[in-house]
């Protein structure tokens, strides 16, 4: 019989296959001291390991360039910083000269110092660094003791499901996606450096199962779909039935919404509705843009910094900005400010540790306390600006202040470059994220131009609910009757004040969504570029009036359930059979 686990969607796909467990472990260090005499030699062999693990990982680094990409390459970074680490390397060498051990031994025994430390650290990097440090292990370890325990096995079986304790990004960026049909991880987080490797490669991946990934046998089919972290084991006959219909279907959907890409953007009532894209970096412009998107809704600029070791330079970050921004001459650009901080750590802060990160020290905090660093990009984005129509965007604001500051910083900025105000008319926006926002959009209104819901934080913040936390996956709801009413009342506030409003969460990703989304008013929203086309198809059958009749009657729902239930009752008699929509309301999981 099946049953069912629940994890964190990491890298999206649905995919069936065999579960095969992958141990790729040095578990146990033998203990062997050395005689007095032998120390040097033993330092020399450390030192020759060290070194070798120190050029294979400037070798992943470079191998993960050309094949990802500059910012997948930088994961590596943190790894070599570690492996040239004076903590690590003269405590090792002590332990060889003082306690007359091996070199693995010593090694090891120092790791696991620095693996305490970290382990004792309240800080939200710190399951990365434990991943980096398992992988500079296997690394050195495996070149003293002669295995070769990091890279991925050359016989795995074609289309197996591999299952782990932990994926290191090592481990990871050797995967092969055309042997490998999906990953599945007791530990993990969407946001590790694995998960992001992953993503690139595009292997569908459930990460933070927990132990009860020890229950699925190995050789056991199971169905999984990486967006939404869902996974059955052991599937019924008739359940892989409905599975592989439902992809074929699927495939023969997506073939007919490559022809929409040049068609506007519209209701089945006349509605006019915007779709934008998200980017999380300048590589990605090319192939977004031949979805037919009306410009970028949210541009992250955190791949100029995350993993770096220094700040990056005004000229890079220019050529990223002018990049996108020229490939939408038309259309907006809206470039999201540094959101560092979270789960988010540039090498180049000595970010402090934090009981609670994602109500710490992040975002526009950061930005406004390293003014430099700012400046630095506010100077980049305004030369930017003059080669089309970029916008501002700033993340977590949750005061009135906060923007104040950042405008007058942005007015330094002009001057400094020397040239009239009126060439950079660069329109400032906010992140709507947090309740503080939401329910200061009256005070907002006179220093913003512009407001972005946020649907994945907010929902974290008013639910009070992690949204990283499998466990907790059921209760991170962003159809909460606490958000749908947030939802109407921000919407209504935004056009009292006059002040255009877009969504660039997750939520408009969903068909039941971006239906309640589009019932509350909401007629602009930016998402991956692969569910542009999906979303242009879904609006052809909707009508927004008929969804704004629906969710005005939805305002007393107590659960999410309720106000999702009419919402899909309504898609299920509006959506035509041969379409996307309709395969995403019927498929299994």
């Amino acid at each position: 019989m099946s049953w069912k686990l629940q994890g964190i969607g990491a890298s999206p796909g649905r995919v069936r296959g065999e579960v095969r467990r992958v141990h790729r472990e040095i578990e146990r260090v033998p203990h062997r001291t050395i005689d007095p005499d032998r120390v040097e030699e033993e330092l020399r062999r450390f030192t020759e390991a060290r070194e070798w693990a120190l050029e294979r990982t400037r070798q992943l680094r470079e191998s993960t360039r050309e094949r990802l990409g500059g910012v997948e390459a930088k994961i590596f970074d943190p790894q070599a910083l570690m492996l040239e680490d004076p903590d690590l390397v003269e405590g090792t060498e002590s332990y060889i000269r003082e306690n007359f051990l091996s070199a693995e031994r010593a090694y090891d025994w120092r790791l696991l110092e620095l693996r305490s430390q970290f382990l004792d650290t309240a800080h939200a990097m710190v399951a990365d660094r434990l991943a980096d440090l398992r992988d500079i292990r296997l690394r050195v370890l495996g070149r003293l003791l002669d295995r070769d325990v990091e890279l991925a096995p050359e016989d795995e079986d074609d289309g197996a499901i591999l299952a782990f304790d932990e994926l290191t990004p090592g481990f990871a960026v050797s995967l092969d996606p055309d042997r490998v049909a999906g990953l599945l991880t007791a530990a993990g987080s969407r946001a590790s450096h694995s998960a992001v490797l992953a993503r690139s490669l595009e292997i569908p991946a459930v990460v933070g199962i927990g132990d009860r990934l020890d229950e699925i046998e190995p050789g056991v089919q199971v169905i999984m779909n990486g967006s939404t972290g869902r996974v059955l084991v052991d599937p019924e006959p008739e359940e892989i039935e409905s599975f592989e219909q439902s992809l074929l279907e699927t495939a023969e959907r997506h073939r007919r919404l490559r022809a929409l890409a040049d068609q506007p953007s519209v209701t089945a009532d006349g509605v006019e509705v915007r779709l934008q894209v998200n980017l999380d970096q300048p590589d990605e412009v090319e192939e977004a843009a031949r979805y037919g998107p009306r410009g970028v809704g949210l541009f992250r600029s955190e791949f100029l910094v995350i993993g770096r070791r220094t700040v990056p330079g005004e000229e890079e970050q220019y050529e990223a900005y002018r990049r996108v921004v020229e490939a939408f001459p038309d259309d907006p650009v809206t470039l999201r400010t540094f959101d560092i901080g979270g789960d988010k750590f540039p090498i180049f802060l000595k970010m402090p540790p934090e009981e609670n990160p994602y109500l710490g020290w992040r975002a526009i905090r950061v930005c406004l306390d390293l003014p430099d660093l700012f400046r630095n990009q506010l100077r980049a984005a305004l030369r930017a600006a003059r080669h089309g129509r970029l916008r501002l965007l700033l993340p977590f604001v949750t005061s009135v202040e906060e923007v104040r500051r950042a405008r007058d910083l942005l007015r330094d900025v002009q001057q400094e470059l020397g040239s009239p105000e009126e060439e950079f008319d660069v329109p400032v926006g906010v992140m709507v994220e947090t309740p503080a926002a939401v329910e200061t959009v009256d005070l907002l209104a006179p220093v913003v131009d512009f407001l972005s819901l946020g649907t994945n934080d907010l929902t974290q913040y008013v639910l009070a609910v992690d949204r990283g936390n499998a466990r907790l996956a059921d209760a991170y709801d962003p159809l909460h009757p606490a958000l749908f009413r947030l939802y109407r009342r921000l919407r209504r506030e935004a056009e009292r004040h006059g002040l255009p409003i877009s969504v660039c969460g997750d939520l408009a990703t969903d068909p039941v969504g971006l239906a309640v989304l589009l019932g509350l008013g909401y007629r602009e929203f930016s998402l991956p570029p692969a569910s542009v086309l999906e979303a242009k198809e879904w609006l052809q059958s909707l009508d927004a009036g008929e969804l704004e009749e629906i969710c005005a009657d939805l305002d007393h729902a107590e659960t999410g359930g309720e106000v999702r239930a009419p919402v899909r009752l309504y898609l299920e008699g509006a959506v035509p059979d041969e379409t996307v929509l309709s395969g995403r309301l019927s498929r299994p999981l």
